[in-house]
């Protein structure tokens, strides 16, 4: 299956898809298939594969001659980085299903972004605190129990839940690079 190129290449989180002869801010056009419109009781869906993955149903334009589609900015906010796959779906009047357009689009986060391993970094944090009084404990986040019985764990699952956080938010990891001269 070949992209048929309606859909943008990249995009931020958070901004809106919006696929129309109307647009004249990104200079879209209506998606039209010559073996498939509206007017013969074809429909068009694009399906986006998220973290949730949704469905968007194309709306038939003015002259019934192809589709507009559009992603709101809601929709597109929950989307991660660093790729998105997507495939859209005529389902022809006789209820058959066929794939006409695939390709994936690369997704910046939102400054907006935010994840759940953030609990959990704060949580590690005030575990390490209170393990002087008990260097054996557990705590929950979000319905999840974790049980430690060394400072180690602690900071290796901090560390760990850091850089997930930061994979989430688009951050990137720290790196230290050290040389020396001879």
């Amino acid at each position: 299956m070949q992209n048929l190129g309606y859909m943008p290449t990249d995009i931020t989180a958070g901004e809106t898809i919006w696929i129309a002869e109307a647009n004249t801010i990104q200079g879209a056009e209506d998606i039209v298939l010559s073996d498939y419109t509206p007017a013969d009781g074809s429909t068009l869906a694009y399906q986006f594969a998220a973290e949730t993955p949704i469905t968007v149903d194309a709306a038939a334009n003015g002259a019934d001659t192809g589709w507009t589609l559009e992603i709101t900015a809601a929709q597109t906010l929950l989307w991660k980085a660093p790729t998105l796959a997507y495939s859209a779906y005529i389902t022809d009047p006789n209820g058959r299903v066929f794939l006409i357009d695939q390709g994936s689009i690369a997704i910046t986060n939102s400054p907006l972004a935010t994840s759940a391993w953030t609990a959990i970094v704060a949580a590690c944090d005030a575990a390490i605190l209170a393990y002087a009084g008990n260097p054996n404990g557990s705590f929950t986040v979000d319905g999840m129990s974790i049980s430690y019985r060394s400072l180690s764990q602690l900071t290796d699952l901090r560390t760990y839940a850091k850089g997930k956080e930061q994979e989430e938010i688009g951050g990137r990891q720290k790196r230290i690079i050290r040389t020396r001269f001879t």
